[in-house]
């Protein structure tokens, strides 16, 4: 197994880049790494990708068609159309610079196919894995200091920190029999430790219910050691952690323990009918919510699900159009692996990727998802990875040879 570091230095030896094709491949991995460390270096990356990226379809306007341009291109215009029959116009406007911007990055990464794309996708994943370690090992020691009950981020919440750290684990444990981690397994063992304790220290009870799911379905089929290993684990962190004894507790009698989601979901139901088509726009929460004097936490600030909360914001047409863009996904990466032939690593990988936004639309069912803006980035650069390996080769060798000039 290559480090992380060398396999990102062979990616910019072994191809011929323009100028502004390095530095905008090298703010994809700075971006990737820094999306759970840090929001201003994220988003200052995610800024000058952009810029960069409007530079170079300047100087190349040809661009490669993916199968999720136009699903994803149309939720973005349900979106924006949404801030403008917005109830509370001047609210919703915040969404044009605090969401809308960073849906480009998929158009930027998804177009970087002519060199060497698995390549390029395996560094970009071993950005994501290291940011998830040095996260996780802070979450850890915060919550071991006494620092804080829960593990998160520096830059988040429990709850968008375990929405991370499931995700990057879901890919790991797909990625177990690859070349990624042929000869060295101790690492792979390792890196599932260490993002395993992270996230069960985040007491999120659906990212525990995401693992227990990963690491059965991984344990049964091909890794039964790392499953008695983890079985082991949780056991010893359950015998020592109040705080993990009590979350279990709340697991069994979950009806009662609902985090106001009952209370918040009632309401949904109470306002949706009154704008059923684009919704009340976005970030409306607090003018929409009728019932907010039986809320117990008044500091909610959103409805605890995605789904509905793209439903209300955006109406029916933002709920179908995100829809269609899961339906395109799963669609579209289960007919490339039909059709790929003797590629086991690249299937594994592809794979990976789609286990790895299937959690994230499973974290949206409960909480902030693809709609934190933190995780929107990881979806989006997820997504764009995924369109990269479903190229065609003559994708590749067209696209190579308009751009194989060095300047």
């Amino acid at each position: 197994m290559e480090s992380p570091f060398y396999i990102v230095r062979d990616y910019f030896k072994s191809v011929q880049l323009t100028t502004y094709d390095k530095l905008l491949i090298l703010c994809f991995h700075l971006c990737a790494l820094f999306i759970i460390l840090s929001i201003a270096l994220a988003q200052l990356f995610s800024y000058v990708i952009i810029i960069l990226a409007m530079i170079q379809f300047i100087q190349n306007p040809r661009r490669v068609k993916t199968p999720f341009d136009i699903p994803f291109l149309l939720f973005i215009v349900v979106r924006i159309s949404s801030v403008f029959f917005s109830v509370d116009i001047v609210i919703s406007l915040r969404t044009l610079y605090t969401e809308i911007p960073y849906y480009v990055l998929f158009y930027a990464v998804s177009q970087q196919r002519a060199f060497m794309q698995e390549r390029l996708v395996q560094s970009l994943l071993w950005m994501f894995i290291l940011g998830a370690v040095i996260g996780s090992c802070y979450g850890i020691m915060s919550v071991l200091l006494g620092h804080q009950e829960r593990a998160a981020s520096l830059t988040s919440g429990y709850y968008t920190f375990g929405s991370f750290l499931a995700t990057i684990l879901a890919i790991i444990l797909i990625l177990g029999r690859t070349k990624m981690f042929d000869t060295k397994r101790w690492i792979w063992y390792g890196l599932i430790i260490v993002i395993a304790t992270g996230l069960i220290l985040t007491l999120n009870r659906i990212h525990w219910g995401i693992m227990i799911i990963l690491l059965i379905g991984t344990g049964i089929i091909q890794e039964r050691k790392l499953l008695i290993a983890m079985i082991f684990l949780f056991g010893f962190m359950l015998l020592f952690s109040p705080s993990i004894s009590r979350r279990l507790d709340q697991i069994i009698h979950f009806s009662e323990n609902l985090s106001d989601r009952d209370i918040l979901w009632k309401g949904a139901s109470m306002v949706w009918f009154h704008h059923p088509i684009l919704g009340y726009g976005p970030g409306t929460f607090t003018e929409v919510f009728p019932i907010q004097k039986e809320l117990k936490d008044t500091k909610v600030g959103g409805w605890h699900n995605d789904y509905i909360q793209v439903s209300i914001e955006s109406g029916l047409l933002g709920l179908m159009s995100f829809i269609w863009l899961i339906y395109t996904i799963y669609r579209q990466v289960f007919i490339t692996l039909r059709r790929m032939k003797g590629d086991e690593e690249k299937k594994r990988t592809l794979l990976a990727l789609l286990v790895g936004m299937s959690t994230i639309f499973i974290s949206s069912m409960t909480g902030s998802g693809f709609l934190d803006m933190l995780i929107r980035m990881m979806f989006v650069f997820l997504l764009a990875m995924t369109a990269l390996l479903m190229k065609t080769e003559e994708d590749v060798t067209d696209n190579a040879n308009e751009n194989a000039v060095v300047i």
